[in-house]
């Protein structure tokens, strides 16, 4: 999409053109609440363009603090307009409740709704073009427990002194950093910040996964049509075998990630939302990253032009997980699932869950989720892995229960050093529970489509899992077997290369062909 020309910060997103989309697509958070609904109307304004939709995602996200605080007057008299999560600030980053930003109360105001917020930002999206801000502040300067944080909505005229920080990806947005030095509004109650912030941060990590699966939906399709019209020794380079092996590789870990984002979607009004929700920002969007970068690999120069959105994705995409290392944090907090996960008894109804997924995965439905208290979500209803993965009857010679067993075996092998509670062994617990759910995302992915065609999607998310355990206990030293690896099923040779990628590529079609 096109930029425009600013005096103050060069070339720029237009941000009239991003407010005329935003009013549809706050339309699907209030009155009504569509977390799919909401990114699919960006999609439809903003044409996946990265920037633009991460523009959008972070205005409609900062919105979302009005819903999620229940503050529905001040929801509807406010939609349309440019928001900001002007949470971050340079010296503490993520680590909000060192936050120096200061909020006093206006004496005048016999509400006790109306602060004077003092303090400064960085890193902030939308910030100088913003209507109004997200902005986390203490009430009590001294204050650094949870209930020391409380969330203010303020204005553009409490703002001054932007500067704006270049960044490598995404040039066009416009991130500054700022100072906030006037009135603001509080939202919800004094000392709730945190918890409203926690309500918003469940479909929050959402919004955020989607932006790496469009990259993906948009670069692939485009590296494999450039590939079968380009001429190299008078054949289209898609029927060498090794590119199409490489191609083929990627179209089956896209499909994969597609799928598991979507089938997170389709459970997100369970208690799996906020589980499902953590594995999507972080295991999701790293595979986004690879895939990504692979793909720039495999296309070759076209990647490179300004008019390809192969190289220019590849690049942008860096940012959704790596900012302030919140694939990391998402990570580590899965660490506290393994033991519940590795060791659940309760039998998994496949029926249910194909059913489930048949009815709500792609489609936009409304639901509660960010009304969703982090107690109902705390603890997710697993159920017996292996037995689940066993029961669904694969051809494939696939060993479920071993993987639980080396799994366990780290586990048990952790705990006898005390080193349960090192950094390094909960964040690499905790992508391994992401990737034996992604194995488990694989294997459904299969059933419900009942196509073949996705199997080695399976044995190559499987080799995935024993890598990643070897690598745990190779690192460590643990007293654990190694896992091997599982063979793929052989190469597939279709006439039409390009058309049998696409088709792999389409696992909505697959699943909903009347909408595709």
């Amino acid at each position: 999409m096109d930029t425009i020309k600013d005096a103050l910060f060069g070339d720029i997103l237009d941000y009239q053109r991003l407010r005329a989309g935003m009013m549809d697509v706050l339309d699907n958070v209030y009155p009504r609440f569509n977390l799919m609904g909401s990114m699919l109307e960006a999609t439809k304004h903003f044409k996946n363009n990265p920037s633009y939709m991460t523009a959008c995602a972070a205005s409609g996200l900062a919105y979302m603090m009005l819903v999620a605080a229940e503050e529905y007057e001040l929801a509807g008299e406010l939609k349309g307009k440019i928001f900001t999560l002007s949470w971050t600030e340079e010296h503490t980053g993520t680590d909000l409740l060192s936050v120096r930003t200061r909020a006093t109360p206006c004496a005048d105001d016999p509400l006790g709704k109306t602060y004077h917020v003092q303090g400064q930002k960085w890193l902030i999206n939308n910030s100088y073009h913003a209507d109004y801000h997200s902005v986390i502040a203490k009430v009590d300067p001294e204050a650094d427990g949870p209930r020391s944080l409380s969330l203010f909505a303020v204005p553009h005229s409490s703002t001054k002194n932007w500067q704006r920080l270049e960044t490598h990806v995404l040039r066009s947005m416009v991130l500054t950093k700022f100072d906030i030095d006037g009135p603001g509004i509080l939202i919800g109650q004094v000392g709730r910040g945190l918890e409203i912030l926690q309500r918003m941060a469940l479909p929050s990590k959402y919004h955020c996964a989607y932006m790496g699966v469009k990259m993906v939906d948009d670069s692939l399709p485009a590296a494999i049509e450039h590939l079968s019209r380009k001429s190299i020794f008078g054949n289209n380079p898609i029927r060498f075998s090794n590119v199409f092996r490489q191609l083929y590789n990627l179209a089956l870990g896209a499909a994969h990630i597609n799928f598991t984002f979507f089938r997170a979607l389709a459970f997100s009004d369970s208690p799996f939302l906020q589980f499902h929700g953590i594995m999507l920002k972080s295991w999701l969007l790293l595979k986004c990253n690879d895939i990504l970068s692979q793909n720039l690999l495999v296309t070759g120069s076209k990647g490179f032009l300004k008019e390809s959105n192969i190289g220019g994705n590849a690049i942008d995409s860096f940012v959704y997980p790596v900012f302030d290392g919140h694939y990391t944090l998402n990570t580590l907090l899965t660490y506290k699932h393994t033991r519940r996960y590795l060791g659940a008894i309760t039998p998994g109804d496949i029926d249910a869950r194909m059913n489930a997924l048949r009815e709500n995965a792609y489609v936009p439905r409304e639901g509660k989720q960010i009304l969703n208290s982090s107690r109902e979500t705390r603890r997710p209803p697993f159920f017996n892995y292996a037995d689940y993965i066993t029961r669904c009857q694969l051809p494939i010679p696939l060993d479920a229960a071993r993987l639980i067993s080396a799994s366990e075996g780290i586990m048990d092998a952790i705990h006898a050093r005390g080193l349960t509670n090192e950094p390094e062994y909960r964040y690499k617990i905790g992508m391994l529970v992401h990737n034996l759910e992604a194995l488990l995302s694989a294997v459904e992915l299969w059933k419900v489509t009942e196509n073949d065609d996705y199997l080695n999607a399976i044995v190559m998310q499987y080799n995935d899992v024993g890598k990643l355990i070897n690598r745990i206990i190779s690192e460590g030293d643990l007293a654990v077997e190694f896992i091997e690896p599982l063979r793929q099923l052989p190469l597939p040779k279709p006439a039409d290369p390009r058309r049998f990628l696409l088709d792999l590529l389409d696992v909505k079609g697959q699943l909903r062909p009347a909408q595709a």
